[in-house]
């Protein structure tokens, strides 16, 4: 029985020795996992990092776009009055272009019926005689007034409209740098420094409009007082001419009789005036 119960003991101690693990295999496993825990927690570690850093560029990201703002959202009213002005000054271009044709299309007729804002009497195409009746004048005699009357009234409705156009600018730059002031995206303050600097330029444009309407009109004053200086000297001239033309025919005529009356047929006698060359036939 002894036998038997020692031999029964033995196989079960060889078979939990046989199962169990050894202790240098234990530590290795040990070591392993250790090590795993440990390159998980870094990976773990790096990837968080890589996280924050994502998310911290892209909320600057969505702050750079908030500071800069959408473009196509950015509405200025006052862009459609720019764009009224830029077609005014386009039209007053072409009105430009167009002042020579008026200048020679002028018939003198422009002179009448302009009082100067009520300052002095307006001369009437027609004429009132004391018996009551009436003649028409001739408009031709107020051409060089007539082509100045018309410029100097193109001159004035260009001060007016240019009077208007610097006024409605003018009224709508304090509102554009208050909306500057309070502007807190870049796209609309860029639009606002874009419509400030178009603005300003198209009130010095105005001005300058009106300054070369001016100078038109003063190079028009001198040439055409120029072309009545030419006038009056080729005048002096033609009389001048003309006395000397008709003083010429005159000798002509007297020398002319001078020598049918004392010539006659077979006479030797020589003539005063033959070394000059006069009465010569």
């Amino acid at each position: 029985m002894k036998t038997s119960a020692c031999f029964a003991l033995g196989l079960v101690l060889f078979s939990h020795s046989a199962g169990a693990q050894s202790p240098v295999q234990e530590v290795i496993d040990n070591a392993l996992i250790q090590q795993t825990n440990t390159n998980t927690q870094s990976i773990m570690s790096m990837l968080q990092q890589q996280l924050d850093e994502a998310q911290k560029q892209s909320q600057s990201l969505n702050d750079q776009l908030t500071r800069m703002g959408d473009p196509a959202t950015v509405s200025l009213p006052l862009l459609d009055l720019i764009k009224q002005d830029i077609a005014k000054s386009a039209q007053a271009a072409a009105n430009g272009i167009a002042r020579e044709d008026r200048l020679r299309a002028t018939t003198g007729a422009e002179a009448f019926g302009d009082n100067a804002y009520g300052l002095v009497a307006a001369v009437n195409p027609t004429v009132t005689f004391k018996d009551g009746e009436t003649a028409d004048r001739d408009p031709s005699l107020y051409k060089l007034q007539g082509a100045l009357s018309g410029d100097l009234e193109a001159l004035a409705q260009k001060s007016r409209e240019a009077d208007e156009r610097i006024t409605q600018l003018e009224e709508q730059r304090p509102a554009l740098f208050d909306q500057l002031n309070t502007a807190s995206d870049l796209a609309t303050i860029l639009k606002l420094q874009t419509a400030i600097s178009t603005t300003d330029s198209l009130i010095a444009s105005a001005k300058a409009d009106v300054t070369k309407s001016k100078l038109d009109y003063d190079v028009l004053m001198e040439k055409l007082k120029l072309q009545a200086q030419v006038e009056a000297k080729a005048k002096a001239e033609e009389r001048n001419l003309e006395r000397k033309h008709n003083g010429e025919k005159a000798k002509s005529s007297s020398s002319s009789g001078g020598s049918s009356s004392t010539s006659s047929p077979g006479s030797t006698t020589t003539s005063p005036f033959s070394n000059l060359g006069w009465g010569k036939k």
